[in-house]
């Protein structure tokens, strides 16, 4: 019994570990409401939508093409 209580107990913790040492961050994002998103940079903004498998689409009124640098608005349609 007190076997399988540590290796309940180590499990999450060795995890955690795991997720911890392999350097990924989660990407910021921010809800602005109605599907609209803001992130501090496009690949923030793309690593956002990958996590579900939806096309990114910005809402940049000055074109289609993905701002180089600098925050930005979108969708994950």
């Amino acid at each position: 019994m007190r076997r399988s209580l540590t290796l309940f107990l180590l499990v999450p913790v060795v995890l955690l570990a795991a997720g911890c040492a392999s350097g990924t961050t989660a990407p910021r994002v921010v809800w602005l409401g109605d599907g609209v998103f803001k992130s501090p940079s496009p690949q923030d903004a793309e690593a956002y939508c990958r996590n579900f498998g939806a096309p990114l689409r910005y809402l940049d009124p000055k074109g289609p093409r993905a701002p180089v640098v600098g925050e930005v608005t979108y969708r994950c349609d």
